[in-house]
C-alpha cells in the first residue's frame, strides 16, 4: 500500500470517527497524548506481562503494544465522549479532529514495524510532515486547548429549577 494511502488512513479515519460521532476533539487529542505517555513508558512492561500469559511461539510485539497504548486511550475517549459538540462548535470540531489524525501519525510512525515504518518515511511526503511537525503539534495543542478553556460547559436541560 502506498505510503500516502497510509498516511491518509491515518489522519482521515480517526478525523472522521471524532466529526461523526461530535467527539469533543480537544479532549481525544489530549487522550492521545497521554497514549504516547503510556506508549512510551509502559509499553516494554506490558510485553512481558502479555507474552507471561501467551505461549512462547504466540509472543506479542513490542511495537503491536505500542501502538495499542497510543490509540487506546483516544479511542475509549471517543467512546465516552461521543454527542458532546453540537452547532457551529461541531465545524470547530472538524479542524481539531484532523489535528488528532495528524498528530496521531506523527506519534504512530515511529512506533510502526519497521516496513511499514520505512515505506512511510521514505516516501515524498514524509520529509515535509516532518519538517512541520513542530508547528503542526504546537497548533494543535494551543488550539485543543483553548478549545477546552473557552468551551462552556452547556446547561443540562435535566438540572432541577430551584423552587421557594
Amino acid at each position: 500500500m502506498p505510503a500516502v494511502v497510509i498516511i491518509g488512513l491515518l489522519i482521515g479515519v480517526p478525523a472522521v470517527i471524532i466529526f461523526f460521532l461530535r467527539a469533543n476533539a480537544a479532549i481525544v487529542f489530549l487522550s492521545l497524548c497521554a497514549g504516547s505517555v503510556l506508549a512510551q513508558f509502559v509499553s516494554s512492561d506490558s510485553v512481558r506481562l502479555v507474552n507471561s500469559f501467551t505461549p512462547s511461539s504466540n509472543s506479542v510485539n513490542l511495537d503491536t503494544i505500542r501502538l495499542g497504548l497510543l490509540y487506546a486511550p483516544a479511542f475509549f475517549t471517543i467512546l465516552f465522549v461521543r454527542g458532546k459538540v453540537h452547532g457551529i462548535k461541531n465545524t470547530i470540531n472538524l479542524i481539531l479532529a484532523l489535528s488528532v489524525g495528524i498528530v496521531g501519525v506523527l506519534l504512530a510512525v515511529p512506533l510502526m514495524p519497521g516496513g511499514i515504518r520505512h515505506n512511510i518515511t521514505s516516501s515524498n511526503i514524509w520529509p515535509t510532515v516532518e519538517q512541520y511537525q513542530t508547528v503542526i503539534v504546537a497548533i494543535a495543542t494551543v488550539l485543543s486547548l483553548l478549545s477546552l478553556w473557552f468551551n462552556k460547559p452547556g446547561h443540562g436541560k435535566d438540572k432541577k429549577s430551584k423552587h421557594k
